[in-house]
């Protein structure tokens, strides 16, 4: 019986951030990459809100031909300020990004909670932004495509990111847990990750060769089941790029199956 694992996916962010999308699909598939993050704004890969419904389609075409999937859709969308206009510009983009995943097929976005402004009561931040989740997944509901919440600046903190899904309350809402190094200060990293958990759709890792734990990670997702994507997100780009790539996944094999 085939076991069904978690899958290796490339977030375009600084690794692939110089390779157009024929580039990107060849390196993933040569790599052995189960599939490839689209971050928006960086770099030549396409996947972006100013794709023609022609360039949209070309995407959806090339993915479905390769053996790749679209991992997901990195978008900068941020929801933390206490100005409703900017608040309610930032779900429009987001909704305009849910619109783009549904026509490549792409399943899931990730946006950002992100930081507390200077002085804001924070439940109020929080519910802001739990509210702004809601209105995005309504209008994402019909597509089947996920917006999820990345535990990323203020909101790492588990129980914000928690509360703010909570506040939600939709089924195509969940959360992505970031590889942060500095969690290891406070003990182990399940503690983080267990009250997320019923909402983990998606992980984003970062250098592999740093002190996070990756092994224990891996060893925590098998055990609660999870068979979503973990995305390798480079902090800085690199000289040698398809080097690293290559290495990552040699890296995430061992260690995945070893777990």
């Amino acid at each position: 019986m085939e076991v069904i694992q978690m899958k290796l996916g490339l977030l375009t962010y600084n690794l692939g951030r110089d390779f157009d999308l024929d580039e990107l699909i060849r390196i993933c598939e040569a790599y052995d990459y189960d599939g490839i993050e689209f971050r928006s704004g960086v770099g030549p890969h396409g996947v972006e809100l100013s794709a023609s419904a022609e360039e949209r389609a070309t995407i959806r075409e090339k993915m479905a031909a390769s053996r790749l999937q679209i991992a997901g859709i990195g978008t900068s969308c941020r929801f933390e300020s206490l100005d409703e206009g900017e608040r309610q510009a930032q779900i429009d983009e987001a909704k305009a990004f849910i619109d783009l995943s549904a026509e490549i097929g792409c399943p899931r976005i990730r946006v950002f909670g992100n930081k507390f402004p200077e002085g804001a009561d924070r439940q109020v931040v929080v519910h802001n932004v739990g509210e702004a989740l809601a209105e995005i997944a309504e209008h994402a509901a019909p597509t089947g495509v996920d917006v999820n919440l990345e535990l990323h600046g203020d909101f790492s903190y588990w129980k914000y990111t928690l509360e703010a899904v909570e506040i939600a309350d939709h089924v195509r809402v969940g959360v992505v847990y970031n590889c942060n190094v500095s969690e290891i200060a406070y003990g182990s990293i399940g503690q983080f990750l267990e009250p997320v958990a019923p909402y983990l759709r998606h992980v984003h890792m970062h250098e592999l060769e740093n002190i996070f734990p990756y092994q224990l990670l891996f060893r925590w997702l098998k055990n609660i089941g999870y068979t979503g994507f973990c995305s390798v997100e480079s902090d800085t780009p690199s000289t040698d790029a398809e080097r690293i790539i290559r290495i990552y996944s040699l890296l995430y094999r061992a260690w995945v199956d070893g777990a």
